[in-house]
């Protein structure tokens, strides 16, 4: 009589083979999510700058939009990245692109410095030194000159640039500005990153809202202080249109183009976009009313 050698493997094998690959898979996965924090050797490119030094810091401390401020304190390659900003060249970079990146990162890193420096907990509309307020401080150093933050926006950035879609990309530490964005700006995919930026801006309820029961277009009032960055693309209300995925605020937006629909504007939330103050009583609000989204006036 012959008997059959061939072996049955039964379900419990099956089910052991399961238990031993599925956590491989699972921990591989998380191993590639952690690599996109490990923190990395600094490589600066032509003008002294290593963005993924940013890159890193920015995966590592902002998320839903909100700074882990205390976080970024702590890193050392914090401090790294800013002395290279102090030390860079942006005049060595051969692209405009690679040139609006640079800025746009050292502006978001000089802002979340300055709250670090002088500690703000509630809004930066609240602090001044002896009149000097918080966007008009002196103090962040980029290619080995001190500058404002207001300098670097509106003299290097919006005087050379014409690039409206700076104003969904520069945060300056409030709730109301644009999300800020959870990796660093690259030349190279500037474009897209400025596009997706917009994309978000355009389709949220705290920037662009539609109320239908007064015929009201709601707006942030960073399209009223900057509108004027937005009139060589045909105006903020054309290249919102574009970009809004709502049929029927779409077609508010396009009716208020036509001035057969009102515009108003929101108020604007100057409390910190921190992760310490996220889901606790609300923070103490501003004393001051911001006038424009820098606290400085466009073209000023």
């Amino acid at each position: 009589m012959t008997h059959n050698k061939s072996t049955y493997y039964g379900p419990f094998f099956w089910l052991a083979i399961v238990s031993f690959t599925v956590p491989i898979v699972v921990a591989a996965k998380a191993f590639n999510e952690v690599q996109l924090t490990t923190k990395p050797t600094p490589h600066p490119d032509a003008s002294g700058v290593d963005h993924a030094l940013w890159d890193y810091l920015l995966k590592s401390h902002v998320q839903n939009g909100l700074v882990d401020y205390d976080g970024i304190a702590r890193d050392h390659l914090f401090r790294t990245y800013l002395r290279q900003l102090s030390e860079s060249d942006p005049g060595k970079l051969t692209t405009s692109a690679d040139q609006l990146a640079l800025l746009c990162n050292a502006y978001n890193a000089f802002v979340i410095n300055g709250v670090i420096t002088h500690k703000i907990r509630d809004s930066v509309m609240n602090y001044d030194v002896d009149g000097t307020e918080f966007f008009d401080l002196k103090e962040h150093i980029l290619h080995g000159e001190t500058l404002s933050l207001n300098q670097i926006e509106h003299e290097l950035i919006r005087k050379r640039f014409r690039e409206p879609r700076i104003h969904v990309a520069l945060v300056c530490a409030a709730k109301s500005c644009p999300a800020i964005r959870p990796e660093a700006y690259i030349g190279t995919r500037l474009a897209k990153q400025l596009e997706d930026q917009s994309i978000q801006f355009a389709n949220q309820t705290k920037y662009v809202m539609y109320d239908a029961t007064s015929d009201t277009l709601r707006l942030s009032p960073l399209l009223d202080w900057y509108g004027g960055d937005w009139d060589h693309a045909g105006g903020y209300l054309p290249w919102l249109a574009a970009r809004v995925q709502q049929e029927s605020i779409k077609q508010a937006i396009l009716r208020a183009s036509r001035s057969e629909t009102s515009v108003a504007f929101l108020d604007y939330d100057w409390s910190l976009n921190s992760q310490a103050t996220a889901g606790s009583a609300a923070p103490k609000p501003a004393s001051k009313k911001g006038q424009f989204g820098s606290g400085s006036i466009p073209n000023e």
